[in-house]
C-alpha cells in the first residue's frame, strides 16, 4: 500500500489491474489542478496550511509519503522516499494508457474551466470521468463541456430514486451517464439487483465506493455492479479476477 492520491499508490493500483486510477484535485494558488482530498496539508504531508494559499511549486516541496503508515507498521516507511503532490497534468502524462475518475474537491467553475484545459493539453477528453459532491461544479462542466463525462449529483440519484420507487422508467431525466454511490445513504439502499438493474435499463453505468471488504465486493459485482472504488485494489483484483 502507499500514500493516498501519490503516484506509489497509482502504480500499486496498476499492478494489481485497476482499470480506472480514482483522484482527488484541488486548485493551488497559482491555478494548477493538484492532486489531494484535503483543503490542507496537514494530514498527509510535513507541511502545513491551506493548498490554495500554496502555488504548486510549494506543494510539490512538501513530502507526501511523510505521515503514511499502513496498518502494522510502526514506522512511515515513505517518509524521505522523494513522494509529493503532483499536478494532474503529471500524473496523466506518467499512465498514459488509463483511464481516470477524478474528482474536484474546489466548489467553482474555475477548477472546472482547469480541468478542461488540462484534459485537452494531454489529450484525455475521453479518459476522464468527473466526479464532485458539488452540483454547482457538476452543472457548470455539463453546460460548458458537453463533451466532458460527469458522474451524477444528489438530485440525480434523489430523481432517479423517486422514479425506481414508482417503477416509471428515469433516464430522460438525468443528465448523467455514471452513477457513483455508496452501498447505503441514511435508508436509502443502492446495493439490490433491483436496484442495478434499473439503473442499467435507464443506460447507466454504476460503481460503489468506498469498498474495501472481498466478501461485499462479491456481492456487489454478483449483483451486477459495473465498478468498484477501492483503497485495495489488489483484494478487489483478486476477487473479481478471481486470483
Amino acid at each position: 500500500m502507499a500514500p493516498e492520491n501519490t503516484v506509489p499508490a497509482f502504480e500499486f493500483a496498476c499492478k494489481h489491474n485497476a482499470d480506472i486510477l480514482e483522484l482527488d484535485v484541488r486548485l493551488s494558488r497559482d491555478g494548477e489542478l493538484m492532486v489531494i482530498h484535503d483543503a490542507t496539508v496537514d494530514r498527509t504531508t510535513d507541511g502545513s496550511g491551506l493548498v490554495a494559499d500554496m502555488t504548486a511549486i510549494e506543494l510539490g516541496k512538501l513530502d507526501a509519503g511523510y505521515r503514511f503508515c499502513f496498518e502494522g507498521e510502526h514506522q512511515c516507511s515513505f517518509r524521505g522516499k522523494n513522494v509529493s503532490i503532483n499536478r494532474l497534468t503529471e500524473v496523466l502524462t506518467l499512465f498514459p494508457d488509463m483511464h481516470f475518475n477524478v474528482d474536484i474537491k474546489d466548489n467553482t467553475g474555475r477548477a472546472a474551466d482547469e480541468l478542461a484545459k488540462v484534459l485537452r493539453q494531454c489529450d484525455a477528453q475521453d479518459k476522464v470521468v468527473l466526479a464532485s459532491f458539488h452540483h454547482r461544479v457538476l452543472q457548470y462542466s455539463r453546460e460548458r463541456f458537453p463533451w466532458l463525462k460527469t458522474s451524477a449529483s444528489k438530485g440525480d440519484v434523489r430523481r432517479f430514486y423517486w422514479h425506481y420507487l414508482r417503477g416509471r422508467h428515469a433516464s430522460a431525466e438525468i443528465s448523467t451517464a455514471v452513477f457513483q454511490l455508496p452501498v447505503k445513504y441514511f435508508v436509502l439502499s443502492f446495493s439490490s439487483k433491483r436496484f442495478i438493474d434499473a439503473v442499467h435499463e435507464a443506460g447507466i453505468r454504476l460503481d460503489f465506493w468506498t469498498i474495501n471488504n472481498p466478501e461485499l465486493i462479491a456481492q456487489l459485482i454478483s449483483n451486477g455492479a459495473d465498478g468498484i472504488v477501492t483503497d485495495r485494489p489488489d483484494i478487489a483484483s483478486k476477487v473479481i479476477r478471481g486470483k
